[in-house]
């Protein structure tokens, strides 16, 4: 899913919030729409109302004449015009007429003893979108440099006749409406909106708690060691029927299969830890015999057949072999197991590294084996013994897995451990690198696992002398935690890098 913004990248309350709010929102918006329209019609209709009165007194016959042009000269014009001239006309109204040569138009204004003539824009105005609609019907014009006015158009034998009531009261009166009704609407929704929150909020309150439950347990180190499992979700919040129940019960459920495969995972690591304890122990006192009868016929080889000196060599090189597997067994069975006893000293890195890669040197003289060591001594908290296997293991790696004329570099320095919320601490970094051709990627994420091996081939070739037994990582691993350090990997198709972290003293 891309990086976008998404609805369902948002809480469920403030998804909730948000549909609610919308449909509050439309809700009001169509009751307004709904007000607004009732409002308009019954203004409207008392508007026609007054339109249609005013038309047909304006067209009743035998009204009084009094045309501006006086008693004796009357026109059609006159006629249609002398309505505005008749006391009680409303402000505002006004009539146009058109013959067949030129429109006029007069409109009544308060104030003033006689109607006032409409300017030729107007009149054309009137006449042209007064008579768009059918004879009789009414339509809304806004005339220009007077206002929006409500007219009807009458034909009668060729002249047309425009009549028409100002309508700004009526449009004053809407956009009143509608400012009132949209402010109304605005307030009721942001009311509504934060009572639902405080009610969501509260209905949700149970489902945070199980997800706070779900999210403790998910914190749980259970990855080594007896796991202890307790949490739960509270019975009161596990009760099916509801839907948080539903999903308090789901949960605790999960929960219990989980602890109970816990449990026997750790019962069957226990069972293999002291099955490999015990086996490695059991095969000491043998193998211990096997290697003693092989030395005792050491004198004896020169006297004895090619053939015989070559098998007694083979079962001593095997007697050695086995000897410090079963060795390493029972000391990753201690590490696993937290009973490989530790003690905190200082270790002199610099020297014990300068010795390291001495031997390095004698042991691998096809690699190009670099140190590199700050001016200042560098010192670590822990048991040298323990330092010095760690170290020793990742740099015969280093050179085993390794093609010839490889270059292995050594390195160590003092750094600055970042922690949370406290001072940095000081550690000593000692860095093990090689641009060989890395290691493989099916294994790069097991590295520090028992019995991987990154070279079987190797393995199989150099046989009882110098076959890796997959163990050497996991201790180095095992031992530098033991420190309190820790130890990394990285790895591409340039090299190998790494990384063994020690506290400082």
């Amino acid at each position: 899913m891309s990086s976008a913004f998404s609805v369902r990248s948002l809480r469920l309350q403030t998804r909730l919030i948000i549909i609610a709010g919308l449909v509050l929102i439309l809700v009001g918006a169509a009751i307004g729409a709904a007000s607004w329209i009732s409002v308009r019609t019954s203004l409207m209709s008392d508007l026609d109302a007054q339109l249609e009165n005013m038309t047909r007194h304006a067209r009743a016959d035998g009204g009084p004449n009094q045309g501006p042009g006086g008693a004796g000269d009357q026109t059609p014009v006159d006629d249609a015009l002398r309505y505005l001239f008749q006391p009680g006309v409303g402000d505002g109204a006004l009539v146009v007429v058109d013959s067949g040569e030129q429109g006029e138009g007069l409109i009544a204004e308060a104030g003033q003893a006689r109607p006032q003539i409409l300017s030729d824009r107007a009149v054309s105005m009137l006449l042209k979108e007064g008579t768009e609609s059918e004879p009789g019907g009414h339509r809304s014009v806004d005339v220009p440099g007077i206002g929006s006015y409500r007219v009807v158009a009458f034909d009668d034998s060729g002249t047309t006749t425009v009549y028409g009531v100002p309508q700004n009261n009526v449009d004053s009166a809407l956009e009143r409406t509608a400012w009132t009704t949209a402010l109304v609407v605005l307030i009721g929704v942001l009311t509504t909106a934060g009572v639902m929150a405080i009610i969501i909020r509260r209905q949700l309150r149970d489902l945070r708690d199980v997800a706070r439950t779900a999210g403790e347990v998910a914190d749980l180190e259970l990855s080594a060691g007896k796991p202890e499992l307790a949490l739960r979700v509270p019975s009161e919040l596990a009760v099916p029927g509801t839907e948080v129940g539903d999903v308090g019960a789901a949960v605790n459920r999960m929960l219990d299969h989980v602890g109970d495969a816990l449990d026997e995972r750790y019962r069957a690591t226990e069972q293999m830890r002291r099955f490999v304890a015990d086996a490695s122990h059991e095969l000491r006192t043998p193998i211990a015999t096997i290697r003693g009868w092989a030395d005792l016929t050491r004198s004896y080889r020169d006297d004895l057949p090619t053939e015989v000196t070559t098998s007694l060599s083979k079962i001593d090189a095997g007697a050695m072999r086995m000897s410090s597997l079963v060795d390493d067994l029972l000391l990753l069975a201690r590490l696993e197991a937290g009973r490989q006893p530790t003690k905190e000293d200082t270790v002199d890195v610099s020297s014990l590294l300068l010795e390291l890669v001495e031997d390095a040197h004698v042991v691998n003289p096809d690699h190009s084996i670099v140190l590199d060591l700050p001016p200042e001594a560098l010192e670590a908290r822990g048991a040298a013994d323990q330092v010095r296997q760690a170290v020793s293991i990742v740099l015969t790696n280093a050179c085993v897995h390794t093609p010839e004329g490889t270059r292995v570099h050594v390195e160590a320095q003092a750094a600055h451990k970042p922690i949370s919320g406290q001072m940095p601490a000081e550690i000593v970094v000692i860095r093990i690198s090689d641009d060989g051709p890395g290691i493989p990627e099916e294994i790069r994420d097991r590295v520090f696992d028992r019995f991987v091996r990154g070279d079987a081939s190797r393995t199989r070739q150099k046989g009882v002398q110098g076959g890796s037994s997959g163990l050497g990582l996991a201790i180095a691993a095992g031992l530098v935690e033991l420190m309190h350090g820790s130890i990394t990997m990285s790895t591409s198709e340039s090299g190998t890098v790494f990384e063994l972290r020690l506290r400082a003293a």
